[in-house]
């Protein structure tokens, strides 16, 4: 049997592409290296409600375990409140969520089977092999299995990128004076990226960090033992660690009969290292693209790239999150404390998200440091 669409990797991306794929029509398979459907890497389980609007599900309570806004520290404590109104999620529930709209669409999923290798013909990926020696033809492969994907590297696609590494606890009893507000910390105790605490519930917060270059579970460390007063009585009941791609999107992701989604194409805000609700709009706009392209009979390079319109106003975000963090990534802490009296939610919304980069810059220009610091790389 072929298979129209083969899928490589059950994340948001890959569950995205199963489940539109399916309801576009398309006989769909999706293999799982591990043995569940569930968030494998750390994350701050913070999304957008437009994140479930695109993913076609809805805010169920269990999946959403909180409503959360935002505050953002600079080095000196002063902070900015953000009225993002966004969901604190269980990971676990929300992808499995998707999961179950991807098969009651039609979709078919190999849990716990292991894709070694695309399959070619004549230069074109046709296929995958298993790790039971097993050929599977599709017409088109998707390859959403993670930075350091195995389609993309045997299908030949450079989607190198810059990583930072990340570390976070899960944790009891951390002292916030609010759980429906998130923490995130900015400056030196971060270097290259930043501290968060974000809280599930009343009771459970996720507490992570992200820095470059350097080993992120000892920065976490410092910063947790360098604030009693949230964290005094608090006690650690899971951690794991993991690489975001922060480089921007891969130079290669789409090839004769397969493209790249998700981690696997650098499909991530750089700023913030956020990648569920770009991931899933990749494997939505991805499923139309392909059908269209199955429909005509071409699945070359050429039909698939038809993708980059259709991802475009995704794409500028990602290269003008990257722009900013390029920018912010060489200011001081003297510099973010400057920042955090000037610039009000909005501006840091649009900053970390790579958005309105003109208007926030404008701004700044009214700022004598600030202006040639920060106002004009961002133009």
């Amino acid at each position: 049997m072929e298979w129209d669409i083969i899928i490589v990797g059950g994340g948001p991306a890959g569950l995205s592409a199963a489940r539109y794929s399916s309801e576009l029509g398309l006989k769909t398979l999706l293999f799982e290296a591990y043995s569940d459907i569930k968030a494998w890497k750390p994350c701050g389980e913070g999304v957008s409600k437009e994140t479930f609007k695109t993913a076609g599900i809805e805010p169920k309570p269990g999946i959403v375990t909180n409503e959360l806004n935002m505050r953002v520290y600079a080095p000196s404590g002063k902070y900015v409140e953000i009225p993002l109104h966004g969901f604190a999620i269980n990971k676990d529930l929300f992808l499995q969520e998707m999961g179950k709209e991807a098969l009651k669409a039609g979709a078919e999923f190999r849990i716990g089977e292991r894709v070694e290798s695309v399959v070619k013909e004549n230069g074109k990926v046709v296929g995958v092999k298993t790790s039971r020696g097993e050929v599977v033809k599709a017409k088109v492969v998707i390859g959403a299995d993670g930075y350091n994907s195995v389609v993309a590297k045997t299908a030949g696609l450079d989607n190198s990128t810059e990583l930072i590494p990340v570390y976070q606890y899960k944790m009891v009893g951390v002292e916030m004076d609010s759980y429906t507000t998130g923490h995130i910390y900015v400056g030196s105790m971060a270097p290259g990226g930043y501290a968060w605490i974000f809280p599930k519930d009343e009771e459970i917060a996720n507490v992570g960090i992200g820095v470059r270059p350097g080993a992120p579970k000892a920065y976490l460390d410092k910063f947790i033992k360098e604030r009693p007063e949230l964290f005094k009585d608090a006690k650690i009941m899971g951690a794991g660690g993991a690489a975001v791609p922060i480089g921007g999107m891969a130079k290669e992701y789409i090839a004769d009969g397969v493209i790249l989604l998700g981690d696997a194409a650098g499909m991530v805000i750089p700023f913030t290292g956020a990648g569920i609700h770009s991931s899933i709009a990749a494997g939505k706009i991805a499923s139309k693209v392909i059908k269209e392209a199955i429909e005509r009979g071409d699945t070359s390079v050429k039909a698939l790239s038809v993708f980059v319109k259709g991802y475009e106003s995704w794409i500028k975000r990602i290269n003008d999150s990257l722009k900013a963090m390029r920018v912010f990534e060489r200011l001081g802490d003297a510099d973010l404390n400057l920042l955090a009296e000037v610039l009000d939610y909005e501006d840091v919304v649009n900053l970390a998200n790579g958005m309105n980069l003109g208007k926030v810059a404008m701004k700044l220009m009214k700022h004598p440091i600030l202006a040639t610091k920060v106002a004009k790389a961002l133009l």
